[in-house]
């Protein structure tokens, strides 16, 4: 199968999940769309591509600017490594442009590809919690998949800094160090470092990616944060009913969607 028919395929898998989550679910007192860009700079085989799906709250509430704001200005820095006010079409054109920079510079250069997905995990009266699955391709030794998620407060449209999360962190450090070992199966006393987890100091910490969806507080590790590239992306589900007695805010009730 050619690379150009395997982004094809891929990405009509991720437009029909993303768009069958934005068919089946209703969202509470914010209206989200999907907003689509897909850009490539050639009809050939091997071109470069991009492919961004992401979600603009069509809310007349000042949550709406803040959050519309935040998420255009997070997708322009990942596709232009600036952080600068722009569409994010542009942004992809210039990506575009970067790519031909280099190829006339290095001719060998293999065609760029990134493609980025925004899905709402959880919408809730004090939180909208948003994870970002990105693919990059430069051409390098391998691609690179990452995950960022985005908690949103509801009031202020601003992300939620992930230490503001918790009430009590060291409560919620000592809940996830006991789902991380049973996740991965480590004995209680289990060195990290001898099981290949390189934490700090060999010192079990919270990862930078913290997300929520109905169910679970979702702990994400993307590669190279406490693994090698090849354990790929590790994640731990920690059940609500565990944490939410130390969260900043109530997610242990029926106002979530």
């Amino acid at each position: 199968m050619s690379r150009k028919n395997y982004y094809i395929i891929a990405l009509v898998a991720v437009i029909l999940g993303v768009g069958g989550y934005f068919l089946f679910s209703q969202y509470g007192k914010y209206h989200f769309e999907n907003q689509e860009i897909i850009l490539n700079d050639c009809p050939e085989e091997d071109c470069a591509e991009v492919s961004v799906n992401y979600m603009l709250c069509k809310s007349s509430k000042d949550f709406a600017k803040v959050f519309n704001d935040t998420i255009q200005r997070q997708l322009v820095k990942i596709l232009t490594a600036k952080d600068t006010i722009m569409g994010v079409k542009e942004a992809g054109e210039l990506f575009l442009a970067q790519y031909k920079a280099d190829k006339q510079q290095f001719d060998a250069v293999a065609p760029y590809h990134i493609q980025i997905v925004d899905t709402i995990l959880l919408e809730h009266e004090s939180l909208i919690s948003i994870e970002r699955s990105v693919f990059e391709d430069f051409g390098g030794i391998h691609p690179f998949s990452w995950v960022k998620y985005i908690n949103f407060d509801t009031t202020s449209g601003n992300p939620i800094p992930s230490i503001k999360l918790f009430k009590d962190r060291n409560k919620i450090l000592d809940i996830a160090e006991k789902y991380f070992r049973s996740t991965f199966h480590l004995s209680e006393d289990q060195d990290f470092d001898e099981s290949g987890f390189m934490f700090q100091n060999n010192i079990f910490s919270l990862p930078e990616n913290i997300g929520f969806d109905q169910n679970d507080l979702i702990l994400l590790y993307n590669p190279y944060e406490i693994a090698p590239y090849s354990a790929g992306i590790l994640e731990v589900r920690i059940p609500l009913s565990e944490v939410n007695p130390w969260l900043s805010f109530n997610l242990n009730d029926p106002k979530r969607k």
